[in-house]
This record gives C-alpha cells, structure tokens and sequence, in this order.
C-alpha cells in the first residue's frame, strides 16, 4: 500500500536498499520517498527544488488536507507519510499525534532556530516534533499615496487607526475592511487588533494551559478586553453583514480600485495588490493602544515532522533530515517566498525583505513578531462569532465571549458512518495505468458531473481509497480542501490537446509538473506520453480509444487553481468560452458516496507513459 501523502520535502535518498517506508521503485531503482504538501503553493517551485536536489530520490507527492488531524487518520490506515507538512498548526491539535512523530530535540535542525520561536513548538517534557519555515507577516496594509492624496495622516496606532477610517468616510473611500467571508481574516483580526493582550501575564499563561490541552474555556480577564476591543472597531469602521460576504481577493479589489484604504493582508499582497498604478502600500503592524503596543501577526508558512517509523532507520534517519535540513534551508525557503516578502525563524537564514516591508525590521530586531494561535477550533469558532458579531445576532462583547466559550465547550461531533466503501484502490501512480485512486475518484466525478470530460492532477487525491466506513470527516479526507470550485470549460479537440500539451510543460506555477506524482489524470480521454530527462511530451490524445478528432467540442471540468493556472490556461489554448462550475469538486463524490449511498466508479487506464 501506498505511504501516501507528500508533504513538502526535498528527499535525498542514498542508493542504499533501506528498510521500513524507503523502498526502491521497481521501475527507477531509485529510493521512495512520501511527502505530504499542505497546498498547491508549493507546487510552484519547491517540488520542482527538491526533485533537482535530491535526484536520486523518487519522490511521491501528495496535497494534505492541512490540519494536523489529517495524518490521524492516515496513521489509522497505517499509511503515515515520510514527512509531513501542515500550515494551520497548534500544539494543542498536534498533541494527538504526538507519539508518532519523530522527535527533533537533540539534532542539529532544531538547534539553528532561534530559542524564542523554538519555545512555541515544544512541550512540557521537552519534545519537539514540529519545525516551522519562514514566515508570513500579516497585518494591515495601507494606501500611502491615497493618504498623501487626501492630506490624512498615516495611523501609528489605534486612536489614529479609527480617525484615519473616520476621514476617509467622509471622502466617499472604505477607510478599513477585510474579508471576513474567511475564517482566517475573522481571526487574525480578533487577535491581531488585541495582541499586546494577549501577551499580557495573564495571557500568557492561559495560551500555555489552552496549547496543553488543560483549559477549553477563554479567560475572561484576558478575552473579554479582546471582544471590546473588536466592538468598538466594527462600530467605528462602518463593519457590517457586507463584510461577510467579502472571501479571498474582494477587499483586494476595492483596494486596487482606489475605493479603500486599508485592509488585513500580508507580505504577499504587498506585492500583489499594490493599489492603482503608481500607488505605493506598506504593510502596517496591527495598532495598540499606544505605538508600543503595535505588533505583527506572523504564521509559518508551514510546519514540517517526521514519522517515527520512517526514522528508524539510521541511514534513513540520516538521509530524511538531510531532506528536511534542504527544505528548511536558505535556498528552500527562497523557492516558497513570492518575492522577499517572508522572515525566518532560523539563525542560518537571511531572507531579503522588499522596500516596502523596510518599516517592519525595527519590530524583527525587537521580537515584536506574535505568532498566531492557530488551532483547528480557534478558525472554526472565530469565523462563527465574529461573523454573528457583524450581522449584529450578538451584539454586546459578553454575549461574544459567551458564545465563544459555548462553542468551545462542546464536544467534536461523534464519528457517524457516512458511507462505505467496498473496493480499495491505491494512491500509487504507475506508467501503466496511472494512478488508480485519483481515476476512480475523477470518474466518479464525470458520472455525476454534466460534462464530457474531467482533467486534473493526480496529486489532489490526497489518500488511498481504504476499504470500510468513513465518516464524513474522513471521507473529506480524501480529497484535498483547498480544490474548491472547478473550472467547466467548452474546448476543440484541438484547444484540449494544446491543453494537456501546455500543462505537462508549464513550469514555476502552480500546476506545474515535476515528478510522476505530480501528473494529471483524465476522465473521458486517454493521454499518451513520453517522458525524457524529466520532461514530459503529449504524443496523442484519444477518447474511447479512438484517435481525438481536433474540430469535435468537448466540455471539460477541470480541476485546478483559477487564479493561479485556469486563466493563463484557458488564454493560451484561445479558449473564452469558461466559468466557476456552481459546484465544488468533493461535493460530487459526496453525492455519489453518502446521499446516493453508492460506490466510486471503477478507475481506468487513462494513461499510457512511455
């Protein structure tokens, strides 16, 4: 059975026959080594890095859904991965599986971080399982040459903050907003606005006891002030029941509209949103009560582990940390920065900033960087009450806070048996017939879907399909959650062609191809491909075994990102005729598996790889 999974990793193998999870592969001799990636950024450059640093390593990708409880449920199946990758982390989540990784105390990886961020990651009996790479900054982005424009003097802290919404009100221009549509913005936001609170004594203390796992309940003294705090800047920013409709990139485009001021970003959006052409935008740390009370929110852009098992091995130890080691190394953290737009957390690195982010090296060489309490409940529960919060259903802090605590208090939903399956398929992908699982789960798609065909990559399957009842938290499980709504796209047998062509050549993107692992499947046509020095060739493309006919139209799902593949995919095959289908692309196994109460359908061999 496959060890599914690909986490992030550069794998380096020795061509020593080792024991355990590292077996050479039939078909290149060469080691194998599973990695889980917690998202589809990672697919831009990095598997691409580790697969030119480790090349005698066969390394099997896969998308993790990214939470920590994820790998609970592959370790059931006794199907851990090498190494692992989560980006949404808590001690408290990680702590269920703690006794199955690999523990990073006495080696020479944990010993180039610095002891100040090393202290988040470890536990009370001095383990450290989890290492963070570099890290996103996240604060409030302003429009500096909008301020100049309307003579508005720049917030340096909170007081400042409400005046400069205040003015640019009166302007006709959204003085602040975010996209509190996401669960992250609503609590970063929470946070972020509180964080010298939050470091208080008291504090402190209760983030000790929550990531212990010894409290469910937020502290009054510390989280009350935090709720007040969010009142009085929702009631003082104009933030309403329009905000929670905001997701991902709509604050974004007011902002490059000239229609907004400010709004809750990152390093990242620095670069990408800068505003109107000619604007300048810096990145602001969330405002305290006084300039000293300023802070950044800062979150790894993810966390790595190790399975214990995978390391039992002394050469396999020996070989996986030397992965690590690259993956958290100065050149690898540069191949996932957008563009000197992150800080490290280990002494060995040294990531350039932007001149943009210039202003925030005084809070670096202060420590006044608060890292993120990230736990799986704190996302969920945020998202409700800060959402409830402006739709005005709770409209006082207490009832806030109360609401909070409520959420907190009850127990995760008892594991109902959603669905069954009957036939087990791997997640191993061969030149043969592909990869079987990620087949059956696209042809499951196809039946249910009202299209002609489906084009994915193989790697969003994040699992074997096991044998036995799933809840429907597990059956989540199985695929990657960062799919989202596809793509229904009218295409020629010509423009399909030129598709598939395009996409096994495209390089630093996301969708980009780097390994077998990483290879589309298709559902509706079969693919015939040659692979030579590590690129890959479309020699033909049939549908039913029949040779494609190049003027027949097809519509075609496909399963991918939007912003970051479909339309630079769609233009460059002369394709217009596209749109968001209305449905993500779980929901249709869902169908099929829990309301319909059937089974997958069978895979097939879409691929023939030379």
């Amino acid at each position: 059975m496959k060890k599914l999974i690909c986490l992030l990793s550069a794998l380096a193998m020795t061509g020593t026959m080792l024991s355990g999870c590292g077996t050479q592969t039939a078909d290149s001799g060469k080691e194998k080594v599973t990695i889980a990636l917690w998202g589809t950024q990672l697919l831009e450059n990095y598997t691409q890095y580790l697969c030119d640093t480790f090349p005698e390593v066969e390394f099997d990708f896969t998308l993790a859904t990214n939470s920590t409880d994820f790998y609970r449920y592959l370790n059931d199946h006794d199907d851990l991965p090498d190494i692992l990758t989560v980006r949404r982390f808590s001690l408290k989540d990680a702590v269920l599986i703690k006794d199955l990784l690999y523990d990073f105390c006495d080696t020479e990886l944990a010993s180039a971080f610095y002891g100040s961020y090393l202290e988040n990651y470890t536990y009370d009996d001095g383990t450290i399982n989890w290492l963070p790479a570099c890290a996103d900054i996240d604060s409030i982005i302003i429009n500096e040459t909008l301020f100049k424009e309307h003579n508005i003097a720049v917030p340096t802290d909170y007081n400042s903050f409400i005046a400069a919404c205040e003015a640019f009100e009166k302007q006709g221009i959204k003085g602040f907003c975010s996209d509190f549509g996401s669960d992250y913005t609503c609590m970063e936001v929470l946070q972020g606005f509180s964080i010298s609170q939050l470091l208080s004594m008291e504090g402190r203390e209760w983030r000790q006891k929550y990531e212990s796992g010894l409290t469910n309940q937020l502290s009054e003294q510390v989280w009350m002030p935090v709720f007040e705090k969010f009142f009085d800047m929702k009631e003082k920013t104009g933030l309403g029941e329009a905000e929670t409709q905001m997701i991902n990139q709509d604050p974004k485009r007011l902002y490059m509209e000239g229609k907004l001021a400010m709004y809750r970003g990152t390093g990242t959006d620095v670069i990408g949103f800068p505003g109107r052409e000619g604007d300048r935008s810096i990145l602001l740390p969330y405002f305290g009560d006084t300039e000293n009370d300023n802070w950044y929110l800062t979150y790894p852009s993810f966390h790595v582990a190790a399975g214990k098992k995978a390391m039992e091995d002394p050469k396999r130890e020996e070989l996986l940390l030397k992965i690590m080691t690259a993956m958290l190394s100065q050149e690898g953290q540069r191949c996932i920065t957008y563009g000197k737009n992150m800080i490290p957390y280990n002494k060995d690195v040294n990531l350039e900033l932007l001149p943009e982010l210039d202003n925030i090296k005084p809070y670096i060489e202060q420590n006044k960087m608060y890292i993120r309490l990230a736990s799986g409940e704190m996302f969920s529960i945020s998202e409700n009450v800060v959402q409830r919060i402006l739709k005005g259903e709770l409209d006082t802090p207490k009832k806030a806070f109360d609401a909070f605590n409520a959420l907190m208090a009850q127990n995760e939903t008892s594991g109902e048996t959603a669905a069954h399956i009957d036939t087990p398929y791997s997640n191993e992908f061969t030149k043969e017939r592909g990869n079987p699982a990620a087949s059956a789960v696209y042809n499951t798609v196809l039946a249910e879907a009202d299209v002609d065909m489906v084009f994915g990559q193989s790697c969003y399957i994040s699992s074997d399909v096991y044998k036995g009842d799933y809840t429907e938290k597990d059956l989540g499980y199985m695929i990657n959650n960062d799919v989202g709504k596809p793509v229904i796209a009218k295409l020629t047998g010509k423009q399909l062609f030129d598709l598939v062509s395009n996409t096994l050549s495209l390089k630093g993107n996301r969708g980009a191809v780097c390994n077998d692992s990483t290879l589309y499947v298709s559902s509706g046509f079969e693919m015939d491909i040659s692979k030579k020095d590590g690129n890959y060739v479309l020699n033909a493309i049939t549908v039913g075994g029949k040779e494609l006919d190049p003027n027949a139209e097809y519509s075609v799902l496909i399963c991918s990102d939007y912003d970051w593949y479909v339309v630079e995919a769609m233009s460059a095959v002369g394709c217009e005729d596209y749109r968001i289908d209305d449905v993500h692309f779980e929901s249709y196994v869902f169908k099929r598996l829990i309301d319909e109460k059937g089974q997958l359908e069978a895979p097939t061999d879409y691929i023939k790889l030379r």
